[in-house]
């Protein structure tokens, strides 16, 4: 016998039905619907010496369909949250994929255990190929005669590539995570003028730059429901990220040892400690570190240091932000803080989010982005603003920029 386990955001088992008896249309399918738990077997009779053929599917489905997982209510997202703890545990030789990957596990709304016996065979290979990319799923598999990625436990994505493996090794570059908008979009009911203005607001500005927009988009969440973060919280933050970049860029560890003890820095993530802390940094370490200076950009804004978010078309002025906050002492520093206010920052976290939507729908289809954005700029300042408005309540090192 062998088993993988699909994983899926997108919830259609009739699709997965009729994927099977195309695929095994000399099988004998036998169907039980039970609700949120769903099975099928699918036999192939042996010939005269030969023995038959299995194929078994025991499907689940969360209680209540989201994007995200901040409830414990079902098997299911019991399961989820076990698997996100196991994966942040896990070493990862591509930081970057491993972050993104735990947004895909927390959004996924099926389970779909798939058992062949005595085998996968090509048969079942092509109908679990055929679920996986019809639903954008995820794999998690021990090595067997299909899945040959690694010699131990991993995840591979539908195209069968190996996302990561119990020992932390990666084989991909970047993985999307898509989520489907009515388990996100907030019944119009539910939304505020307020929301509703600023989303009209966004669109025209991002209209008249020529970004590619999506009406379908909900609104971000109302300023009553805000719960920002607090001013000396931040003000770490920003700390931390400036030490974080100026290591990325090389600075002498000495120096930045006086710059942390002169600072009073004490806040840094697990990551970033990792980083400030390391003798040398790899390239990709480099590029993670050196990309902090647009998180700063947009933490030294919301503290009142710098004016205005200027459109992201270009990177920031490192010099000049780097000199707002690493100048004064920390006492001087902290006494030219004033924070902007919560609508200030849903205004830009609004812009933010529709300009995120349009480079990773650019990216998906091949293109450049329109409106002549930065992605990279556009991602690090989505994801200051939603660590600023507590989106899904995760520390810095995991926060989500869901798009």
């Amino acid at each position: 016998m062998e088993n993988s386990t699909i994983y899926s955001h997108q919830l259609d088992w009739n699709k997965i039905v009729e994927i099977t008896k195309n695929g095994l249309q000399k099988a004998n399918i036998e169907v039980n619907d039970n609700g949120i738990q769903k099975s099928l077997v699918a036999t192939i009779k042996g010939g005269f010496f030969g023995k038959a053929k299995t194929l078994t599917i025991n499907y689940r489905e969360r209680e209540n369909p989201s994007h995200k997982l901040d409830k414990i209510e079902c098997g299911l997202t019991q399961n989820l949250a076990g698997m996100t703890n196991f994966i942040q545990s896990l070493p990862a030789k591509n930081e970057q994929v491993r972050t993104k990957f735990l947004f895909k596990v927390k959004s996924a709304n099926c389970e779909m255990a798939f058992i062949g016996e005595p085998k996968i065979t090509k048969e079942f290979e092509g109908v679990l190929k055929n679920i996986i990319n019809s639903l954008d799923a995820f794999i998690f598999t021990p090595p067997n005669s299909i899945f040959t990625k690694s010699t131990v436990q991993h995840f591979v994505d539908k195209n069968f590539n190996l996302i990561l493996d119990t020992n932390g090794n990666c084989g991909i570059q970047d993985i999307d995570v898509s989520v489907n908008s009515k388990y996100a979009d907030q019944p119009s009911e539910t939304l505020d003028e307020e929301q509703l203005n600023r989303k009209a607001q966004s669109e025209k500005f991002l209209e008249e730059k020529g970004v590619h927009i999506n009406k379908y988009l909900p609104c971000v969440e109302s300023t009553n429901n805000f719960h920002l973060r607090s001013k000396p919280e931040i003000i770490d933050r920003a700390y931390a990220l400036l030490i974080t970049a100026v290591k990325g860029e090389g600075i002498e560890q000495a120096n930045l040892v006086k710059a942390v003890e002169a600072k009073q820095i004490i806040s840094f993530s697990p990551k970033e400690k990792y980083i400030y802390e390391a003798d040398s940094l790899n390239d990709q370490e480099k590029t993670y570190a050196t990309w902090r200076y647009e998180s700063l950009y947009t933490i030294l804004w919301a503290l009142g240091i710098v004016d205005e978010l200027k459109y992201p078309s270009e990177i920031c002025d490192v010099q000049e932000i780097v000199g707002k906050i690493f100048h004064p002492s920390r006492e001087e520093f902290e006494d030219t803080v004033t924070l902007k206010s919560k609508s200030e920052i849903a205004d830009e976290l609004d812009k933010t989010y529709r300009m995120h939507w349009a480079c990773v729908n650019a990216r998906l289809k091949g293109e450049s982005p329109t409106g002549d954005i930065n992605p990279s700029v556009v991602y690090e300042r989505h994801y200051s603003l939603n660590w600023l408005t507590r989106y899904e309540d995760e520390d810095w090192d995991n926060v989500s920029t869901h798009t």
